[in-house]
């Protein structure tokens, strides 16, 4: 079992009983994508909600507009089957809650766009753990799929 770290702005896939995890989750979103019949999986830790042109190729899974298109092309890739994923999210806190207006909440509009886009693929969302005010982590065990986010100074949970 090897134990995957992906970093803010990156998207990484695994397969059998390796593991995903994400830390650092403020207003960033983690985005899982688990295929449960192949045990393929892959995560995305997404910065910001939209890309200039929504091309980036650079660091792809930095923006939802592209880390979402990237993620499900690189876990098809590895062996997910399109038909059969299904997606898990977290994060998108809003960290300076006396900033509260809503164009100023950039946890949430991560938290829309990385919606939005799931929708405009097809990839239902089976879970998630978003808002608040504080970070998280959040756990892929490719296996099983099971989905875990641990909040600070909170036990582990289940999505």
């Amino acid at each position: 079992m090897a134990e995957i770290f992906v970093n803010m702005g990156e998207l990484k896939v695994a397969a059998g009983d390796d593991v995903l995890i994400t830390v650092g989750l403020g207003s960033c979103v983690g985005v899982a994508l688990y295929d449960p019949e192949n045990k393929v999986g892959g995560m995305a830790h997404i910065f910001l909600a939209a890309s200039r042109d929504g091309k980036s190729t650079e660091q792809p899974g930095k923006f939802a507009d592209t880390a979402i298109p990237a993620l499900l092309e690189a876990v098809v890739r590895a062996g997910g089957r399109r038909s059969l994923l299904v997606a898990k999210i977290a994060g998108g806190a809003n960290l300076f809650p006396k900033l509260s207006q809503a164009s100023l909440n950039v946890g949430m509009q991560n938290v829309a766009a990385v919606k939005e886009h799931l929708a405009a693929h097809k990839l239902p969302l089976r879970g998630e753990d978003v808002g608040g005010s504080i970070g998280r982590k959040m756990i892929l065990y490719v296996e099983s799929g099971k989905v875990m986010v641990q909040s600070i100074g909170s036990e582990p949970r289940e999505i």
